[in-house]
């Protein structure tokens, strides 16, 4: 009973969000720009993350964007004191060079790869970073680190359905934007592509890509959702 409960709770989740996100289907190799088309997108989950409510929303809203096939797994790789930047953040750069290199043997070139920690993360001057995507059109890796420490929303008023739906949106945001540009699209700042710098500007910002992108990135064929 409990398994069927769960498959219908985030059925309707996933409805949701795609409502919420209304885009065309792409792949990223027809926009007539120099661009890597993903093979596979993979969210490799680290297995310290409490709550993995948001996943199934989070690759059906992937899944009804790209037409690589996306899937998510475990991945039980060892963080420890040397990838920290600060006491309690770590350096996603650090934390990025180890997850490419564990996953190399499994992963072909063009497939895009992401790992979902616990833990906050810094890069450079930044306070903290939320998400960074490492690779672009010419190297033979793709992938990126999302930081869940400040996504997830857990505002005890509201359902679980409906925190989980907050935390699948706001991650998709970040991958799309991620996947988007490590694939060689231009760094625009604009709609879904816009870098949000607090919390409150991802939550603000749209989860829609901006006409002009639409059109360099959707598929003109049977695939194309207006």
């Amino acid at each position: 009973m409990k398994g069927w409960a769960y498959r219908l709770l985030f059925a309707g989740t996933c409805i949701l969000v795609w409502t919420m996100i209304s885009p065309p289907r792409f792949t990223l190799a027809q926009s007539g720009v120099n661009l890597v088309s993903p093979a596979q997108v993979s969210l490799y989950l680290h297995p310290n993350l409490k709550n993995t409510d948001f996943v199934e929303p989070l690759v059906c809203a992937l899944r009804r964007v790209l037409v690589a096939p996306v899937d998510a797994q475990g991945l039980n790789l060892s963080l420890g004191p040397e990838l920290l930047a600060a006491p309690t953040q770590f350096d996603v750069t650090k934390v990025a060079d180890k997850f490419i290199r564990a996953t190399a043997t499994v992963s072909g070139s063009n497939d895009f790869n992401y790992f979902l920690i616990p833990y906050d993360m810094k890069e450079g001057t930044y306070r903290y970073v939320f998400a960074t995507g490492f690779g672009n059109a010419s190297t033979t890796y793709h992938a990126g680190v999302v930081s869940m420490a400040r996504l997830e929303f857990d505002d005890p008023t509201l359902s679980r359905r409906q925190r989980a739906e907050v935390t699948a949106l706001r991650t998709y945001k970040l991958v799309i934007k991620s996947i988007t540009r490590v694939a060689g699209f231009p760094d625009v700042q604009r709609c879904v592509l816009a870098f949000p710098r607090s919390l409150d500007e991802l939550d603000q910002k749209s989860a829609k890509f901006c006409a002009p992108d639409r059109a360099a990135l959707a598929s003109q064929g049977p695939n194309f959702e207006v």
